[in-house]
């Protein structure tokens, strides 16, 4: 039972540190908005999935990574990092972290239940990868006890954590900083700067008590240990240091409320406002999004609030949250919710259009694949089309018929070209005008679902199951 209670928590861990990453699109670069000018939409200027490659036309492939050049034991596999480190589920990947790709290596061990879907694995090693040339720059062996790294890092330095355990790499040299232990199970780590904020929790029993820590790589608990009300309910509580903001939460009893939310400063530990629905994630520039009655297919009520917690809108028609996409915006980007465009800073209206929005799907959710200078790609699976959207207006500035619409995802971008795959390969779209450029078809023995483009350093990585390739 113990054990099905703490995979229980993993999952609730994982999913919540999700969550995060989907909202840090635009919080995480607040830190540098000062040296932004203002844009008319109000928020700064944030990159993803940005390439050095000229995408009007096709590039060519460079190298392919080889895990036996990773590793000196045969056998070994490489994991998916930066999550589920303590498990093989037959393919994985590397990050980008700086200017290096990062790599996890281990041996699989026998599988212990043939209905599993993964296998554990032996002692890990991080090993950085050049995006050059898919050779080895260092490697460092971190053993077992680690489930997940870092995902949102501002330097070179990366946590990994497991159970009781933490550890911190630079990922430019490949040195293991240092290797602590706590006194509580880690859930979770956020670095900024020099400081390093953990969370987990204690269990005594069946009571669980949720606990904050902020220290350095080498204590992390020099700052301050916060604990939050004991309670028999799964939780978790984490940070958004850009906002000064903690978040904790717990499971409802079984009905409504889902969850429960309180939110407090993150500098000097004070309540701001509670909240219960079934979800609350941080939007823009301090706010908050929240949804209430939600249900398979269905996002529920959702409401724009302030830092204070009190309401500022509601959105007009809810929808489930963008995922990360490539973004090489001229201008700032506003907060795309549902079917419209919202001041970060104010949460004021800009303007609204059904085009990005997709209900062919189950549910409601975006249908924002790209952001390319003013240019918001939208694709649409009823009408098999994907779509330009004016940034500042919402207005449609070009169409172009695409049959694997429905498909379209991931992706990279040149600052005038977006490269997505989809059902039949790898394509090139220019943003200005909707002009597809060219198209790289998938290997024949290759399964589309599990294709991702993506950047590695400043090239175009292109990966599939075990296969990682890097295209320039």
């Amino acid at each position: 039972m113990q054990l099905r209670l703490k995979e229980h928590w993993k999952l609730i861990a994982l999913g919540l540190a999700l969550i995060v990453a989907i909202a840090f699109i635009v919080v995480s670069a607040l830190s540098d908005s000062n040296e932004v000018a203002s844009p008319k939409t109000g928020g700064p200027i944030v990159e993803q999935g940005v390439v050095d490659v000229d995408l009007s036309d096709p590039p060519q492939q460079a190298w392919e990574l080889d895990v036996r050049a990773l590793t000196d034991n045969p056998g070994d596999v490489l994991l998916s990092m930066p999550s589920t480190l303590d498990s093989y589920y037959g393919y994985g990947n590397t990050y980008q972290v700086g200017d290096v790709l990062v790599a996890a290596t281990a041996y699989p061990l026998p599988k212990t239940d043939e209905s599993s879907s993964s296998q554990g694995v032996g002692a890990v090693t991080l090993v950085g990868v050049n995006p050059d040339d898919g050779n080895p720059l260092w490697k460092t062996r971190i053993g077992g006890v680690i489930g997940q790294c870092s995902q949102q890092n501002e330097s070179t330095i990366i946590a990994c954590w497991g159970d009781r355990r933490m550890i911190f790499v630079d990922t430019a040299t490949g040195t293991l900083m240092s290797d602590l232990g706590t006194d509580f199970d880690l859930n979770g780590a956020t670095i900024t700067g020099d400081t390093v904020y953990t969370s987990g929790e204690r269990t005594d029993g069946t009571v669980r008590t949720r606990i904050l820590a902020s220290g350095t790589t080498t204590n992390l608990t020099a700052n301050f240990v916060r604990t939050f009300e004991p309670s028999e309910k799964f939780g978790a509580v984490y940070t958004v240091p850009h906002t000064d903001t903690v978040i904790s939460m717990e499971q409802g009893d079984g009905g409504d409320p889902q969850y429960r939310y309180r939110i407090y400063d993150l500098q000097s530990g004070a309540e701001r406002f509670r909240f219960e629905g079934d979800s609350l994630v941080p939007a823009g520039n301090g706010l908050f999004l929240t949804s209430v009655g939600g249900r398979s297919g269905y996002a529920g009520t959702q409401n724009l609030l302030a830092s204070d917690g009190s309401t500022i809108r509601a959105i007009p028609i809810p929808s489930y949250s963008s995922s990360s996409y490539p973004n090489k915006s001229s201008t700032g980007l506003p907060m795309f919710l549902g079917d419209g465009a919202y001041d970060p800073n104010s949460g004021d209206e800009l303007w609204r259009s059904s085009q990005i929005v997709n209900t062919a799907m189950a549910g409601t959710g975006s249908a924002i694949a790209a952001v390319v200078g003013k240019t918001i790609l939208v694709t649409s699976p009823e009408t098999r089309t994907i779509s330009g959207l004016d940034i500042e207006s919402g207005r449609q500035l070009w169409q172009t018929p695409w049959q694997d619409a429905y498909w379209v995802r991931s992706g990279v971008t040149d600052g005038d070209h977006f490269v997505f795959s989809d059902y039949t390969g790898m394509h090139s779209i220019r943003a200005r005008d909707g002009k597809m450029m060219w198209s790289v078809p998938l290997p024949p023995e290759v399964d589309p679902r599990g294709v991702v483009v993506s950047n590695a350093g400043k090239n175009v990585s292109f990966s599939w199951q075990n296969h990682f390739t890097i295209w320039r």
